[in-house]
């Protein structure tokens, strides 16, 4: 069976720690579990250099998935509908996989992994749109409020 709001279902599971605005603009709100979990990240992380340069990768790691999951939801905010949205994530995947076929071998792997990516997120529209019966404003809302949730979760890496 189908996970009928995927992404809704991840900003539940988050909510423990990081609530997000309704809106998904503007400051999220913490819980005591993150300063808690803050707390033992910072001592952890902060035991060598090895390990300031993993939180350091971490926090790089979660600020570029916000920016890109923040930039998808801007821009699916303007599509017309989810259907308008899968059918330039398909496009937009088969450019990839040609783009691949054509990369030097050692570039190929950069396509593949942008592709996947596109695929995981128009499978979420999809099911959106399908199982949930979700509008393209709600989409747009949950990705701008998964988005704020990750750039929250950067805190919990010094």
């Amino acid at each position: 069976m189908a996970n009928p709001d995927p992404i809704g279902n991840a900003i539940q599971l988050l909510n423990v720690l990081v609530v997000p605005t309704a809106d998904g603009t503007g400051s999220p709100t913490t819980t005591a579990l993150f300063g808690n979990i803050q707390t033992f990240t910072t001592a952890i992380f902060g035991i060598s250099s090895d390990m300031q340069k993993v939180s350091a990768d971490i926090k790089t790691a979660l600020t570029d998935a916000a920016t890109v999951v923040g930039k998808i939801g801007t821009a699916i905010g303007s599509a017309g509908s989810l259907a308008d949205v899968s059918g330039a994530m398909t496009a937009l995947q088969n450019t990839l996989s040609l783009l691949q076929t054509m990369a030097p071998a050692g570039t190929a792997v950069v396509f593949n992994s942008a592709s996947g990516l596109f695929q995981a997120i128009q499978s979420q529209l999809t099911a959106l749109a399908g199982d949930a019966g979700k509008t393209i404003a709600d989409a747009a809302t949950e990705l701008a409020q998964l988005a704020q949730l990750l750039t929250a979760l950067e805190g919990l890496f010094p």
